[in-house]
């Protein structure tokens, strides 16, 4: 049977703040490219 990963860690104060930026920044191009080519890879025909 699988064993928990942990406890979620608790982010407070400047680490909360510099979190919640950068889960709100739009995607580089880099990021969307990343992206892109992960979703061709995942392309499996029957």
């Amino acid at each position: 049977m699988a064993k928990p990963i942990g406890d979620t860690p608790v982010l407070e104060g400047d680490e909360a703040t510099e979190f919640l930026n950068h889960m709100l920044d739009p995607p580089t191009e880099k990021q969307k490219e990343l992206s892109k080519k992960m979703k061709e890879q995942r392309f499996v025909p029957f």
